[in-house]
């Protein structure tokens, strides 16, 4: 049997190697100052994740020895090389290095009302596409590098409007969810349909707080309304459902009047797809194990006995009939209501007249 051959880093031997690199790493870099242990733990971090998608062999191993090359240069660093404590000293103060670049970017900027961005993130522009989180930024260390004040004074300005802006949507989504719960507090307390089947009652909600605390309330069960603070700020369980049927006459159940997740729409159009192939397959057996017949009757008028291949393709048949039977009869799949593509059907008359044919034999 064919067996795929396991990418190299999908094994769990390599993951095991690149994570204790990883960790001998970062466990040099807590031996050496303030400043120099912020800047290698940074970038280690950056540098591990801006790699971690590598799929070609010959660079995953480079990156590798580039980690082995950088604990032996932090290992003779704290064995008492000054060589290499310099070395790294250099790079981390900005007097060496991609630092001194980023520094003397800084002190160049000269936008009149633009925020200088490299204060906040120093890190390559090829790394802020690959991670743009907010978690995985550098910020330029200000215990090392002096900033004009009137740049300083525009990142905090963007800054607080940015936690204004997250401010307004926030409120703005406790209103939606707010005014979502009054909606199903109405649809309840009036009876609609929509909910019934949820197991709540008519009057099951009440805003008056001196029928929740009766000691002979008892929330939710046969029609004792249940206390709804004035203030909602967490969607109730169990949520808005609404019955909807969609244009191609299928129908479905969506949650507080979103679309469903891509997830069901794929899993419904995964089981019409394996439907109608399978409807093709049962028209096919069905003329190939009459064609087999004709051909053992013919066979047996020139004297050659050779009966049974019909037999194969008649049971194969049988197993598809009764994998159809299944799909459309318990439910889970509206035949009559699927929309397929271009590929499989011209229309969904054809796919209705096939299960009518398929119904009637």
């Amino acid at each position: 049997m064919f067996r795929p051959c396991t990418p190299f880093f999908r094994k769990s031997a390599h993951k095991h190697h690149v994570l204790c690199e990883y960790r001998k790493l970062l466990r040099q870099t807590k031996q050496f100052d303030p400043v120099e242990q912020t800047y290698l733990w940074s970038w280690i971090r950056e540098r591990f994740h801006h790699n971690k998608r590598q799929t070609s062999p010959t660079q995953a191993s480079q990156y590798l020895s580039d980690g082995t090359w950088a604990s032996l240069v932090m290992s003779a660093a704290l064995n008492g090389s000054t060589t290499q404590r310099q070395y790294i000293s250099d790079l981390a103060y900005g007097r060496t290095g991609y630092l001194k670049d980023v520094a003397q970017q800084v002190r160049e900027f000269n936008h009149p009302t633009k925020p200088c961005q490299t204060i906040r993130d120093v890190r390559p522009r090829s790394s802020r596409i690959h991670q743009p989180h907010k978690a995985y930024w550098i910020p330029l260390d200000l215990r090392v590098f002096s900033v004009p004040q009137h740049l300083l004074d525009r990142i905090r300005d963007e800054d607080e409007r940015d936690r204004l802006r997250e401010r307004r949507k926030r409120q703005r989504r406790e209103l939606r969810l707010a005014r979502e719960i009054s909606e199903l507090t109405n649809a309840v307390n009036e009876g609609n349909h929509a909910v019934r089947d949820s197991g709540l009652l008519p009057e099951a909600f009440t805003s008056v707080p001196a029928v929740a605390k009766s000691p002979f309330h008892i929330p939710g069960v046969a029609g004792n309304p249940l206390w709804i603070p004035p203030r909602i700020k967490l969607r109730l369980d169990p949520p808005f459902v609404q019955h909807v049927r969609a244009s191609s006459g299928f129908e479905l159940y969506k949650v507080n009047g979103r679309k469903p997740p891509h997830w069901l729409a794929a899993k419904v159009a995964a089981s019409y797809r394996k439907l109608s192939h399978r409807l093709h397959l049962h028209e096919f057996y069905y003329y190939f194990a009459q064609d087999l017949k004709l051909e053992e009757e013919f066979e047996a008028r020139l004297g050659v006995y050779d009966p049974g291949y019909w037999i194969y393709a008649s049971n194969y048949r049988e197993y598809l009939r009764n994998k159809i039977k299944e799909s459309s009869g318990n439910g889970s799949v509206d035949v009559g209501s699927c929309e397929m593509g271009a590929e499989e059907w011209n229309s969904r008359a054809m796919l209705q007249r096939a299960m009518q044919e398929f119904a009637n034999d």
